[in-house]
C-alpha cells in the first residue's frame, strides 16, 4: 500500500454508469428496516455436496459425515437440462460441469467441455468458491486458481451457450465473515439481480486490508450480460451494509485507511433509470 505513508495517496473516486442518469447522494442514516427481498424467479441454483468419483458420484447432505466436495445444482429451465458444477479433488483439483439425467433422480450423464478462461491452461489448480444464478439463464461463479500464485476472479457462465466471460479480478469479501465468498447477490426484482464484488487491496498492517473498489453489476432482461451501475472507490468507503428500498440502492461504507480515525458514510443512488 505504502503510498499512504510515502506522499499523497492516489485518488480512488467512484464511477457511476451514465445509463443511470443519477449520482451518489450523501445521506444521514441507513434505512432502519430495509424491506423484505422479492422472490427471485431466476434462482435455480442450490449449493450441495458430491461424494464419490464422477460420473458414479452421488449428492449427499451437507451435514452428513460422508467425505464430499462442494458443488452447485442448477435446476432445468428454458430448455437447459439440470446441471451440476462440481469441485473435483485429487492430485489436480479442478472444476467440472455435468449434465444430469433428471432433477428428480440426478445421475451424472454427460460432462460439458469447460473453457473458463483463455489462460486456463496455465492454471495449476482451480476451484469454485461460490456460484449463484442470475437472470437470463446465467451463472455467476467465483473462482480461485493458481497461476502460479493464488488468484481470484469472477466469471459469468451462459448455461445455454456453454460459454464463460470474465467479469473481473476479485478479492475476498471479508465483510460477510465467510472466507469462501467472492461476491454477494441481491434480488432487486423477480427478474433482476445486483451482484457485488470487490477488487484491489491496500495493506494497512499485518492481516488488515482495505479494498480499492466495490463493484455493483445489474443483471436483468435489459442487461443479460450485466451492467456495472456503480464502481465505488475507496474515497467513498468500502461497503459494510447495502440494501434496496424500492428502486434506490443504499450503502453504508467506511474508509479505514486512517486506522485511528476511520471515515464513515451513508450513500443512496437511484437505479430507476436501468430497472
Amino acid at each position: 500500500m505504502f503510498g499512504l505513508f510515502k506522499g499523497q495517496a492516489a485518488p480512488l473516486p467512484s464511477v457511476v454508469a451514465p445509463e443511470l442518469g443519477a449520482r451518489l447522494h450523501r445521506e444521514t442514516a441507513f434505512p432502519a428496516l430495509p424491506p423484505a427481498l422479492p422472490k427471485a424467479a431466476y434462482d435455480h441454483c442450490k449449493p450441495t455436496r458430491v461424494a464419490g468419483t464422477l460420473p458414479q458420484a452421488r449428492f449427499v447432505e451437507a451435514d452428513t459425515n460422508e467425505h464430499g466436495v462442494a458443488a452447485w445444482r442448477i435446476a432445468p429451465h428454458d430448455g437447459v437440462p439440470p446441471l451440476a458444477l462440481v469441485n473435483v479433488s485429487g492430485l489436480h483439483p479442478h472444476v467440472e460441469l455435468w449434465e444430469l439425467g433428471s432433477d428428480a433422480a440426478p445421475s451424472f450423464v454427460r460432462q460439458r467441455d469447460l473453457r473458463i478462461d483463455a489462460g486456463q491452461q496455465t492454471w495449476g489448480v482451480s476451484r469454485a468458491l461460490d456460484a449463484a444464478c442470475v437472470p437470463g439463464g446465467r451463472l455467476v461463479v467465483g473462482m480461485a486458481y493458481a497461476d502460479p500464485l493464488t488468484r481470484h476472479a469472477l466469471y459469468l457462465y451462459d448455461l445455454r451457450a456453454n460459454a464463460f466471460r470474465k467479469l473481473g479480478d476479485a478479492v475476498r469479501d471479508s465483510s460477510t465473515g465467510l472466507p469462501g465468498r467472492l461476491f454477494q447477490t441481491w434480488p432487486v426484482a423477480p427478474d433482476g439481480a445486483l451482484v457485488l464484488w470487490h477488487s484491489g487491496e491496500i495493506r494497512l498492517k499485518a492481516e488488515v486490508y482495505v479494498r480499492e473498489r466495490d463493484h455493483f453489476m445489474l443483471f436483468s432482461p435489459r442487461h443479460p450480460q450485466g451492467l456495472e451501475v456503480l464502481a465505488l472507490g475507496l474515497d467513498d468507503g468500502n461497503v459494510e451494509r447495502w440494501a434496496m428500498v424500492g428502486r434506490t440502492l443504499w450503502l453504508e461504507t467506511v474508509d479505514a485507511r486512517d486506522v485511528a480515525r476511520p471515515r464513515t458514510f451513508v450513500w443512496s443512488i437511484d437505479l430507476a433509470g436501468v430497472l
